[in-house]
C-alpha cells in the first residue's frame, strides 16, 4: 500500500490527537507522555509540535484513504552552542501500517530535512526493549552513545532508554 508522507498541519490536528492517544495507550513504555496528560493539552500546544519553532516539524504517513497512520517529529536545539543538533521524537506507526517500510521512509525524510538545515547530527532515545525500533535506527545509521537507566516508570516497572546519534554532513 502506498503511503504519502507530508508535514502535519492544523487540518490534521484531530486525526493526530486520535493517533497519538492510540500510541500512548498501545505502547505506554515507548513514550514519556500518558493518555491523560496528552488529552489535557490545548490545541495550540499540540500545533506547536507541528512547527512552532526553528527546525521543528511533525511528519505524518497517510494511507491511500488519507488516514493518518504514522508520525515522526523533529526539533532543532536553539542554543548558540547546540544549534547543530536535531532531535527526533514521537515515532509511531499504527498496527495496520507496520511492516511496510513506513517508519524507514519517515526516518529518510527526517534525515534529508535535517541535512538541508545543515545539522551536524540527529539524536533520539529508544526503549531498550523495543528491538524492532532499535534495529531500524541502527540500519538508518544511528549509533548508540549511551544508556539512561530507569528513564521511564510505567505500571510499576522501570525501563531503560538507549541514546542514539546519527552523524550528518559536517558544518
Amino acid at each position: 500500500m502506498p503511503y504519502e508522507i507530508r508535514p502535519l498541519t492544523e487540518s490534521d490536528l484531530r486525526s493526530y490527537r486520535a493517533l497519538r492517544l492510540q500510541a500512548l495507550t498501545e505502547c505506554p513504555s515507548a513514550f514519556g507522555a500518558t493518555p491523560s496528560t496528552e488529552q489535557a493539552l490545548e490545541d495550540a500546544q499540540i500545533l506547536h509540535r507541528f512547527g512552532g519553532g526553528p527546525g521543528q516539524i511533525m511528519w505524518g504517513g497517510f494511507d491511500e484513504d488519507d488516514k493518518l497512520c504514522a508520525t515522526l517529529g523533529m526539533y532543532r536545539d536553539t542554543g548558540e552552542k547546540t544549534a547543530h543538533k536535531g532531535h527526533l521524537f514521537a515515532m509511531y506507526v499504527s498496527l495496520q501500517a507496520r511492516g511496510q517500510g513506513l517508519a524507514r521512509r519517515l526516518l529518510e525524510v527526517a534525515i534529508v530535512h535535517a541535512s538541508a538545515l545543515q545539522l551536524r547530527q540527529l539524536m533520539l532515545g529508544c526503549n531498550t526493549t523495543n528491538h524492532n525500533a532499535l534495529r531500524l535506527y541502527e540500519q538508518a545509521g544511528f549509533q548508540t552513545y549511551g544508556r539512561e537507566p530507569a528513564a521511564l516508570y510505567v505500571n510499576g516497572e522501570f525501563f531503560d532508554e538507549v541514546l542514539m546519534v546519527r552523524p550528518l554532513a559536517s558544518i
